[in-house]
Formats: structure tokens, C-alpha cells, sequence
């Protein structure tokens, strides 16, 4: 509600500075006229692009009225973690993305699911994720990834693994979303996911 507000006012504010604007040089020269408007079209393009977070940047948070009626509520977990290595393991069946991330205080991270590709490079847009920085929210009740808060330097995941097996699945060997890892290394773990193995179709 407060992000629709402030763009409706934003809005306004625009509507208001273009009819001041055509008043306040209504007797100006074609030259100058000209000028007035395509300053004016440059800062309402800019502002609009903003506003709808185009392109997004790694350091700005994907605020939405949802995840602020969440945390209004008390239903929305935060949780930073700095991370310094990355790889990823392909979707099995359309899950989404697997991503498994070297923490600067110990372990490595696992988060997989559809919610990913809203932060993976595509045809218009740049990586986001992972990075060196960056929060996960969650609902507190469901525990499922509201959004991520990308921040710091973007990281390019050092390998891309395949995904998943059937096998896998049945043998409870791929952690759950959020889940840390302890007790072994992040090459060990990446080049048990890369290496072919039996688990692996």
C-alpha cells in the first residue's frame, strides 16, 4: 500500500510540474519549448524506469506490497548470510534451480526452487544471484522464500552440475531449501555433483 501511495503521488507530482511547465513557458520560442519538453520526457522516462525497478540492480531489495503486509503482520523472516563461492545443479522435472553456496562463517548453503529464475540471467536481464551478499525472506508460517534481497558483488557459479536423479530423491540426498551443510568441503561437494556417479541419470 505505502509503494502504491508514493507512486500515485509521484504521479501527481508529474501531472502538476508538466501543466505548470506548459504555463510558465507558454510564450517561449519553439527552440525553448523544445528543450522544456525533452528534459521533461528524459526525467519522466528515468523515473518511470525506477519505479517499475528496470533494469534491476543486485543492490535493490524486491520490495512488494506483499512482503510489506508480511512483515506488518509478523509473518516475514529475514535471514543475511555472505557467501564466497557458488555452483549450481540443473532443475529436475521443472523444480527450479539448485544452488549450493560457500559461507564465509562455515557451511554451505542450499536453496533450490522456482522462486531462482526471477534472479538468473535471461534474454533482457542480468544475474542477481548469487552474490556475496543477500538476505532471504521467508514467511514465517510456511516457510516458503518470499523474495531475496540481493546486495554486494554478483558471483558467477563456478560449475553447473546435472540435476538430480530419481534416485537422489528416494535416498534423501538432496537437502532441503535453506538447508546448511556441515562436515564437508565446497569442492568436495562440487565435484561429487559434477563427477558421474550411479545417483545420476
Amino acid at each position: 500500500m505505502k509503494s502504491f501511495l508514493a507512486r500515485l503521488i509521484l504521479c501527481l507530482a508529474f501531472g502538476a510540474s508538466a501543466v505548470a511547465g506548459l504555463i510558465a513557458f507558454r510564450h517561449a520560442g519553439f527552440g525553448v519549448l523544445a528543450v522544456v519538453v525533452l528534459t521533461y520526457l528524459c526525467v519522466l522516462v528515468l523515473v518511470i524506469a525506477i519505479l517499475l525497478n528496470y533494469p534491476r540492480l543486485p543492490h535493490q531489495a524486491m520490495v512488494n506490497d506483499y512482503a510489506d503486509e508480511l512483515e506488518a503482520r509478523n509473518l516475514l523472516i529475514s535471514k543475511s548470510y555472505r557467501a564466497d563461492r557458488a555452483f549450481r545443479v540443473a532443475e529436475f522435472q521443472e523444480g527450479g534451480p539448485h544452488y549450493f553456496l560457500e559461507l564465509e562463517d562455515g557451511g554451505i548453503l542450499h536453496l533450490c526452487g522456482l522462486y531462482l529464475y526471477d534472479y538468473e540471467p535471461g534474454p533482457s536481464s542480468l544475474r542477481h544471484f548469487p552474490c556475496t551478499q543477500f538476505t532471504v525472506r521467508r514467511h514465517a508460517e510456511d516457510g516458503y522464500v518470499v523474495d531475496l534481497i540481493c546486495e554486494g558483488i554478483v558471483i558467477e557459479p563456478e560449475a553447473e552440475a546435472p540435476a538430480f536423479s530419481v534416485q537422489d530423491f528416494e535416498a534423501n540426498r538432496v537437502p532441503e531449501d535453506g538447508a546448511i551443510l556441515h562436515g564437508l568441503s565446497f569442492d568436495q561437494l562440487r565435484l561429487e555433483r559434477i563427477r558421474p556417479h550411479p545417483s545420476i541419470q
